[in-house]
């Protein structure tokens, strides 16, 4: 912002203050709000980098979904839709979009190289508050099938520190970032790059400050801000991310696949049996 005129301090204030009005302000709704004219708010979403108006909305959707609090979500999911069969053809079609768009964002290089830091790794940490839990959770549970030593942390919000202290040179940080903050996310990178662990950012909003301390950051949007709640594309992702693993570990992740259920089938160790 230091480059900035006073105007466009402004209109960045309002947008980072109030992202779930901003969001869906027309262009006459935010010059009256912010106090700016038309030619101002122009010159502002140009110099970001948008070419329109729209374009510009759709950026703001786009990186503040999260600041979207409960009530104000269901407002906005229930403004347009009054009915159950409405709202089943809008939630497909709206996940459908997400997940068409994702492909955009994730590339097979970065599928591989994410799936071999995982294969690599001598131990993996799995940091995932909040609404991260879903994805974070999914690839913990999962990947001790492989036999790799996975820890999911941050669950005892007391004993963090002792949970990832143990982090080193050779082991893998993944982060699930959802969260409307970014403070503790920086602490437990911080460390974990001071350590020399190698950090994945997993995120829908693009955090300068934690994206300084990635190795590398995979854009994962969670979908739609006009809809609620939706986890498609996270909990797409994370089972992309999975089979993977499998694919690269061939004949060696097979292997242990197969002992695990003959382990479980011996032990009767099946919940359901």
């Amino acid at each position: 912002m230091s480059g900035f005129t006073r105007s466009e301090a402004v209109l960045m204030e309002f947008v980072t203050s109030f992202p779930h009005q901003a969001a869906f302000m027309s262009l006459k709704d935010l010059c009256q709000a912010t106090h700016t004219s038309k030619p101002k708010v122009i010159e502002f979403y140009k110099k970001l980098g948008y070419t329109g108006y729209k374009n510009f909305l759709e950026g703001v959707k786009g990186f503040y979904e999260h600041h979207i609090d409960s009530y104000r979500a269901s407002t906005i999911t229930f403004k347009k839709i009054k009915s159950i069969d409405e709202l089943l053809q809008a939630a497909i079609q709206i996940d459908i979009k997400a997940l068409s768009r994702m492909a955009g964002y994730i590339s097979t290089d970065d599928l591989l190289q994410s799936a071999r830091l995982i294969l690599d790794a001598e131990r993996i940490y799995i940091f995932s508050p909040g609404t991260g839990y879903y994805p974070g959770h999914f690839l913990y549970e999962r990947l001790k099938r492989y036999r790799l030593d996975t820890h999911l942390v941050g669950n005892d919000a007391q004993h963090l520190a002792e949970e990832i202290y143990p982090m080193e040179k050779n082991d893998l940080l993944l982060v699930f970032h959802y969260f409307p903050e970014s403070k503790i996310f920086e602490g437990v990178m911080r460390l974990a790059k001071d350590a020399g662990t190698t950090v994945i950012l997993i995120t829908g909003s693009i955090y300068l400050n934690l994206v300084s301390l990635s190795n590398k950051v995979l854009f994962i949007n969670r979908g739609d801000i006009e809809f609620k709640n939706s986890m498609a594309v996270p909990m797409t992702f994370a089972n992309l991310l999975l089979l993977t693993v499998e694919l690269l570990g061939g004949e060696d992740v097979k292997k242990e696949l197969k002992d695990l259920e003959e382990k479980r089938d011996r032990y009767a160790l099946a919940y359901f049996s």
